[in-house]
């Protein structure tokens, strides 16, 4: 036998599989974490964000939010500001100027609730929620600013509140200091008129004059019949093609929900869900009680700007914006919107067990179950992000596509599911590290991060557990891969996104052929020489 060809066999084989392996695990990290950006969710994740309002304005979207700063422990809101932010793609968003609760002098406390601005005649109005300060006349109240651009230098128009308390008949349970009116939105219909509606509990609408800083006629209550529940705050009107529509935030906690009307006016006709709650119940500190919609038209796309708490840390104080397409079906109903962590432009996927290749992982409530497909498949989906403790080459988090904010982690020897605390050992239990498959090298298996010698592995009684591997047996409950989801939109890959996915991924492959060329041509040179 040729012991040196033997061997330089076995090194050329073993380079080989090596150089697979290599190619593989880049190109799941290039197609899995394109180099463009992408708008996954929270859409600002610097710093804690609600009560979205959105204006477009030229080639560009304005984002409007009020800027949650409550302590995690705190037990109420605290907002001092409101943020602006801008977009030219929806992806990037840039913080353009912030507007103090203090522009309005008569107002009090940290209470920049939520807003919504609109452009006219060149002007551009912002209708805040603020508490009032006047003692003859507390509660919370409707202010207007006004500037010559829609990112900056905002002033208050009128010097007192344009909606206060004294003005609505408020619900008894809420005492002096109530809450019924709050969450302007703002609407300018195509024959010019312009309407204010607003609300908690009670909903109302007055028209506007052509200043936009004048009420004009009396204040109405409206009703929307057929609402399964109540009307509860956060209304924000609309209109596509002849039909009006009023997006609002209804019951408690706070799902999401609709109503249409040939008028601006009303009647107004609830129509269905939009989005569910975003909590496990009313006293889930981890996540939000409250909902809020701003619904748009951008280049010929439907978004819905929504609040959640999925950033880490975030709860019913602390809460963070996020964006999801709206679809339109051809009789003008909209189809229910599900929450994902991937957002507009991301792509979830499904962990398929290489034992019971019929069987993928999934969430219920905070177990980690392998399960086989049900209909409804949003549990078996999960948007897949660089290592929350190391974002290297090979190092992936899994988070729960329709519960942001939430990853499978390791919690002693169990996999879980959990929200997001902030703390680096999070970071570490909910950080896997990509390896070549244990029982198929062209599949992959997951080994943990912070305990190594531990892999995600098919227990075999329908859990998802932690294993040592040291049986074939093992290997193989410890192998799996990932299949994309079927039901999410494909990753915007037009234009130059397409392009650079493309040449990415062919210098990978260039790169790797002529390695493996040179590998074999050392391998044979040395050959050649013994």
């Amino acid at each position: 036998m040729d012991l040196n060809n033997h061997i330089d066999r076995k090194n050329y084989n073993f380079i080989g599989k090596r150089l697979v392996f290599l190619l593989l695990v880049v190109v799941f990290t290039v197609f899995i974490f394109p180099s463009a950006s992408f708008a996954d969710n929270p859409i600002i994740k610097t710093e804690f964000t609600a009560d979205p309002a959105v204006l477009v304005y030229g080639d560009k979207v304005y984002l409007y939010v009020g800027h949650d700063q409550a302590n995690k422990n705190d037990n109420f809101f605290v907002l001092k500001e409101w943020n602006i932010y801008s977009s030219s793609n929806l992806q990037d968003w840039t913080l353009e100027s912030s507007m103090s609760r203090q522009v309005f002098n008569w107002a009090i406390n940290d209470s920049a609730w939520a807003s919504q601005a609109i452009e006219r005649n060149g002007k551009f109005y912002w209708y805040t929620t603020v508490l009032n300060g006047d003692p003859d006349d507390p509660g919370y109240a409707i202010g207007v600013a006004v500037s010559d651009s829609p990112a900056k230098g905002f002033t208050d128009a009128i010097g007192k509140p344009l909606i206060s308390n004294s003005m609505t008949a408020s619900p008894e349970f809420m005492g002096k200091q109530a809450w019924d009116d709050i969450d302007p939105t703002v609407f300018v219909d195509d024959d010019g008129q312009a309407y204010l509606y607003w609300g908690n509990t009670n909903l109302y609408y007055v028209k506007l004059k052509e200043s936009m800083i004048e009420i004009d006629g009396e204040i109405k209550r409206v009703e929307i019949k057929g609402i399964p529940g109540a009307f509860t705050e956060g209304p924000w009107i609309f209109k596509k093609s002849d039909k009006y529509y009023l997006a609002f935030a209804m019951n408690y906690p706070e799902l999401l929900g609709y109503a249409v009307s040939n008028s601006p006016t009303g009647p107004w006709k609830y129509e269905g869900p939009l989005m569910r709650s975003l909590t496990k119940g009313i006293n889930d500190r981890s996540g939000s009680n409250t909902s809020h919609p701003a619904i748009i038209e951008y280049k010929d796309e439907w978004y819905i700007f929504y609040h959640t708490s999925a950033l880490p840390t975030g709860g019913q104080y602390r809460r963070s914006v996020s964006l999801e397409k709206v679809v339109f079906n051809n009789d003008g109903t909209i189809n229910p919107i599900i929450p994902t962590a991937s957002g507009i432009t991301g792509e979830s996927q499904f962990i398929q067990s290489y034992s019971e290749d019929n069987r993928f992982v999934a969430y219920l409530n905070d177990s980690i179950k392998i399960n086989e497909l049900l209909k409804n498949r949003n549990n078996f989906m999960w948007y897949i992000v660089p290592g929350l403790a190391s974002d290297g080459e090979g190092y992936v988090s899994f988070q729960a596509e329709t519960q942001p904010g939430y990853y499978l982690k390791i919690q002693g020897d169990e996999v879980v599911l959990a929200k997001h605390d902030g703390s680096m050992r999070f970071n570490d239990e909910a950080t896997f590290k990509i390896i070549e498959g244990l029982a198929n090298e062209n599949w992959l298996s997951y080994q943990s991060y912070r305990e190594p010698e531990l892999y995600l592995t098919n227990s075999g009684d329908g859990n998802l557990a932690l294993s040592k591997v040291n049986s074939e047996e093992l290997k193989i409950n410890s192998t799996f891969r990932l299949a994309k989801s079927p039901n999410t939109s494909p990753i915007d890959q037009s234009g130059e996104q397409r392009q650079s996915v493309y040449l990415i991924f062919s210098l990978v492959v260039g790169i790797t052929v002529i390695i493996f060329i040179v590998v074999n041509w050392k391998i044979r040179r040395r050959k050649q020489k013994i």
